[in-house]
């Protein structure tokens, strides 16, 4: 992180089982979304995801307190699907942080976004001050 300030750090966990790991893959997945999901069951996953995030940064105890600075915003996922398929999910819990974090998502308050793979099954969000 090179001396930037940590804002916030927060997990999500996964579905425990091999079958509901299938079924959030095959729900959440990019590839869900460029398949033509329709848009109710778009909106649903949405509100679900939202839900999750914010019980999420109550368990982490991240207060709800916007920031006064760009920042960015670093995903942590467990291998099931292309790191790159994870930016559906990546977006909703962005759109969730709109509120207790994040003033909004415009380039005012968010920088730059990244996937990367841990050992973790869990979801692991990092967000960080911008690095100018």
């Amino acid at each position: 992180m090179n001396g930037t300030r940590r804002v916030a750090f927060f997990t999500i966990p996964y579905p425990e089982t091999k079958r509901g790991m299938t079924a959030w893959n095959k729900r959440f997945s990019l590839n869900a979304y460029y398949g033509g999901k329709h848009w109710a069951q778009r909106k649903k996953d949405a509100d679900d995801i939202h839900v999750l995030t914010i019980h999420a940064l109550k368990l982490a105890r991240v207060r709800k307190t916007l920031v006064t600075g760009p920042v960015s915003v670093h995903f942590y996922w467990f291998p099931g699907l292309d790191v790159d398929n994870n930016a559906a999910l990546g977006k909703m819990i962005v759109d969730a942080m709109k509120g207790w974090i994040l003033p909004d998502d415009s380039p005012r308050w968010f920088r730059r976004v990244s996937h990367e793979f841990w050992d973790r099954r869990e979801i692991g969000v990092e967000v960080v001050e911008w690095e100018k």
